[in-house]
């Protein structure tokens, strides 16, 4: 996966004095003190940092101080006494409308997605926090090819390119239009070559779907998958939390995988590789949580998909040392009754306890590329369902 994060991360240091008469920002952190020069938009900042709180929309990959991730006493105290860098991975559909915000400005009232995108994009510069968007180019390019993402990729460049003032204008109806000119153009990568991660996301995704399609019951769907990652693939832990979601009677599914039943079965496709990006947007998450344990990175996943935003916080939960059955099933129970919640916590931590150690299960068959030999056999499968009368 190739990085596309061009701004660098610093504090904001260049508002930071010890003047007398200098802003100060409450919080007392082994009674540290952060004072502000007079012109750092405070209160902008920290009305755009509850807007972002109130839309549900970032997960932070960390345990946050009790006043929040987004505290500008926090973030500044992280960065500066304990060296500690913050990162936001947000998904395509936000890093897509920060592009095209960049490019042709506000044309109509913003909705959910790109209020979040212009508050998320003006509070990382304000606070000169990095953003990743490597997966979300990657999964553009997959849809539309390389050509349009290394435009997008231009245009957010030409976005996150430190015009803080401007931003925080946008995000609060002050103007309409940022005073960007061109995109801004970097070194040709194909970002349509096809990521391992996301192939073998896939995988999963069309035995999801596969098993969905069945007429067994949601807990024995979440079963079925459980015993083929162990048996026949590997046990993929977000892939896994996705599921348990997705089989899950309480859970928001249609939005998850797009047509599955559709009677055109490239529709029914589509939807399956979109979840797969899915699914790769969290396994990049966790990945990067189990970094930041050595490293001096906090990452927070940023999204305006409810669902996805709802599957994140168990991927942390899991991600946890010592985790606990009963706690993977509280976090389960908002998609399932408490009974089976139990049931399907108690069968996902029993698989990741017996396969510590032991190494993927290898194919029953024989090929180059096992991987895309079970994305043809699982794209056949799904090709060949059909409603029934």
């Amino acid at each position: 996966m190739q990085s596309v994060a061009s701004r660098d991360v610093r504090a904001p240091e260049k508002y930071v004095n010890e003047r007398p008469d200098a802003k100060r920002v409450m919080g007392s952190f082994e009674m540290f003190t952060i004072q502000l020069d007079p012109t750092f938009p405070l209160a902008d900042v920290e009305t755009i940092g509850e807007r972002l709180k109130a839309a549900g929309a970032l997960v932070a990959g960390y345990k946050p101080p009790d006043v929040g991730a987004l505290s500008i006493a926090a973030l500044y105290y992280s960065h500066k006494i304990q060296g500690i860098e913050t990162q936001l991975l947000p998904d395509r559909n936000l890093v897509s409308r920060m592009a095209q915000l960049a490019r042709y400005g506000v044309q109509k009232a913003l909705g959910k997605t790109e209020t979040i995108a212009v508050d998320l994009m003006a509070f990382a510069q304000a606070m000169n926090i990095q953003i990743e968007p490597s997966i979300a180019f990657h999964e553009l390019a997959h849809r539309e090819g390389n050509g349009i993402a290394l435009e997008e990729i231009a245009w957010f460049r030409a976005a996150d390119h430190n015009q803080v003032k401007d931003w925080i204008d946008l995000a609060q109806g002050r103007i309409a239009r940022l005073p960007i000119q061109a995109p801004r153009f970097s070194e040709n990568r194909n970002f349509a070559r096809p990521l391992s991660r996301w192939r073998k996301n896939y995988v999963v995704a069309l035995k999801i779907a596969e098993l969905e399609l069945t007429s067994i019951t949601p807990l024995e769907r979440a079963r079925a998958l459980f015993q083929w990652m162990v048996d026949e693939f590997f046990m993929a832990g977000p892939a896994a939390i996705f599921a348990t979601m997705y089989f899950a009677p309480n859970s928001r599914k249609r939005r998850l995988m797009k047509q599955l039943r559709s009677d055109d079965r490239d529709c029914a496709i589509a939807g399956i590789k979109n979840a797969a990006w899915d699914i790769t947007h969290l396994s990049n998450f966790a990945a990067k949580i189990e970094s930041s344990k050595v490293g001096n990175t906090f990452y927070i996943f940023a999204t305006a998909d409810r669902g996805l935003a709802e599957i994140a916080p168990v991927l942390i939960s899991n991600a946890e040392e010592g985790r606990q059955v009963g706690e993977l099933a509280q976090n389960l129970s908002a998609w399932w009754s408490p009974k089976l919640a139990l049931q399907v916590a108690n069968d996902l931590m029993n698989h990741l306890r017996n396969i510590e150690g032991r190494d993927p299960p290898s194919p029953a068959f024989s090929s180059n590329d096992p991987i895309q030999t079970l994305i043809d056999e699982g794209e056949t499968r799904i090709r060949a369902w059909n409603r029934k009368p």
